[in-house]
């Protein structure tokens, strides 16, 4: 596909109904897509496992989904309640990348975050996944080069209106 086509799926929210088709979508990644999703090569049981444990533990799922498939997805993991702080992790296959998507479960992602009460979300990436870095920093300018990584942190308060 290329970046001229616009999605035609829809994003919705995953539930553990939805643990197959989400299992696929991960092993379908292409090894480096793998490795920059999970920061290191994971096999196929790991894949299996993720998918599994995301879609019941409690964590926020938002997926594309086009023709009954998950190309895409965006996880949200609460890791500080008492700071209402949470990570994001994104996948988008390679078929379906440059074609907005990133941004539209970008978007899908933060309004629920900010339903649930998310004040801080953290997305950190490889140093190389420059295309991960571009969509942060349509969301923020506060990137961080941390090692070999880049952390990305979005203030998600709600805005305050003007008087």
């Amino acid at each position: 596909m290329t970046a001229s086509v616009a999605p035609r799926g829809q994003v919705r929210a995953l539930g553990p109904a939805d643990t197959d088709r989400y299992c696929n979508h991960l092993a379908r990644l292409d090894p480096a897509a793998r490795r920059m999703r999970f920061f290191a090569d994971v096999s196929d049981f790991h894949v299996l496992f993720h998918a599994g444990a995301a879609l019941s533990d409690g964590r926020a799922v938002v997926g594309y989904v086009e023709d009954d498939e998950i190309r895409g997805a965006c996880e949200l993991l609460e890791t500080d309640r008492a700071d209402h702080g949470a990570e994001a992790a994104f996948s988008v296959e390679s078929d379906w990348r440059c074609q907005g998507i990133g941004g539209l479960l970008m978007a899908a992602m933060i309004a629920d975050a900010r339903r649930r009460g998310v004040l801080r979300i953290e997305m950190q990436c490889l140093k190389s996944n420059a295309p991960m870095q571009a969509l942060a920093a349509r969301f923020t300018s506060d990137l961080r080069q941390i090692g070999d990584t880049t952390l990305a942190v979005l203030d998600n308060s709600p805005a305050i209106p003007a008087a």
